[in-house]
């Protein structure tokens, strides 16, 4: 990245060269010091994630990662046994997962060009919410009555919650200095996957007792939570204009 050559000296016309497909054209013989994170490199390691006024962005991405991450696997591992408990066949299923999964590639695209424009703050919360209505909506369609309705549901319900989890490793690239950047995404993404690990009971346990209704709830308070820990993120990835961060 461009911060890791600024901070190598002897890789500075690397880095015009870099700056300059990036059109940001500097001078052969420019000197570059980075401002922003100056202080990080003093604090390199674990606790460096919760220095500098980051620990309420690391807990509240922690938090994020882990209810999103529990939110897609419980839709990975169970969305298929949940609509054949409803009635509908296995074919059906099958396309109930399918078409979740579509709807997690456009989402992901269409949320990573919506942040690149208007930054982080406003997509990703949007689609929080767009993930939490489109389950507790689904709570109104019959399986068997309307299952073409329900099964275009859970696309968007997909494309919501995935465009979600796939662009918050970009607020984590920016939320971190480039000396601890790998640590806080990897943190971010062990806590995330413990959420995984969850979902393989908490399927179980809430389509056991609640079925259909019990489980699409449980999706959506996934997605409300997720919702809240990034509205308490402080450090959101700005919106394009007049930005000059590289």
């Amino acid at each position: 990245s461009p911060r890791f050559l600024a901070r190598r000296p002897k890789r500075w016309p690397e880095l015009v060269r870099l700056l300059g497909r990036m059109a940001r054209e500097v001078a052969p013989d420019a000197v570059f010091t980075d401002v922003r994170e100056q202080s990080a490199e003093k604090h390199v390691g674990f606790m460096a994630l919760f220095r500098d006024g980051r620990a309420r962005d690391t807990v509240a991405i922690w938090w994020a990662f882990f209810m999103c991450l529990l939110a897609v696997y419980s839709a990975f591992s169970w969305l298929p046994a949940m609509l054949t408990s409803e009635g509908l066949s296995v074919s059906l299923a099958g396309y109930g997962l399918s078409a979740y999964n579509l709807g997690g590639v456009i989402g992901a695209l269409l949320c990573a060009l919506a942040i690149a424009r208007f930054g982080s703050r406003g997509p990703l919360l949007l689609c929080c919410a767009g993930g939490a209505a489109s389950a507790w909506v689904m709570l109104g369609v019959g399986a068997t009555q309307h299952t073409g309705l329900l099964i275009a549901g859970l696309g968007l319900h997909g494309l919501f919650v995935n465009a979600v989890q796939s662009t918050m490793y970009a607020l984590c690239a920016y939320v971190y200095p480039t000396g601890v950047r790998a640590t806080g995404t990897a943190s971010a993404l062990a806590f995330g996957r413990v959420g995984a690990i969850l979902s393989a009971f908490a399927g179980a346990v809430v389509i056991t007792a609640g079925g259909a209704a019990g489980y699409l709830t449980m999706l959506g308070a996934a997605m409300a939570l997720v919702l809240i820990a990034l509205a308490v993120v402080g450090r959101h990835i700005p919106k394009r204009a007049g930005q000059q961060r590289i």
